[in-house]
């Protein structure tokens, strides 16, 4: 994983994949998983709705798992304005997935 590093497509499918592996690793190392999870809160960049499009684009996912999020940028309505600075970042779940990344037009919204 660490060399497809460089690859922005597959950067945002690279990051939540290792977030749900620190929540793993949690059951045999909670003190080490809730530092390196601690430390990753503020490095989710590539987990906001504005580059999770990106993984279309991308090698690491399925047709299926594309197909969900296209589906879901396509049902999300254009904003008429956008919020400038530092995006939301999300809370990831172990079972999220990078459709359910995609939110609502009030996200977007300024």
């Amino acid at each position: 994983m660490w060399m497809s590093s460089t690859l922005a497509a597959d950067a945002p499918a690279n990051d939540l994949q290792f977030m749900k592996d620190m929540m793993k690793f949690k059951r045999t190392d909670p003190e080490i998983a809730q530092a390196v999870l601690q430390k990753l809160e503020n490095h989710k960049w590539y987990l906001t709705q504005e580059v999770v499009p990106f993984a279309l684009f991308g090698s690491r996912l399925s047709d299926k798992e594309k197909q969900s999020i296209a589906a879901k940028l396509h049902a999300t309505e254009k904003p008429d304005s956008f919020r400038r600075g530092k995006p939301m970042f999300p809370q990831v779940t172990a079972k999220m997935t990078l459709a359910d990344l995609v939110w609502s037009r009030e996200s977007y919204s300024a």
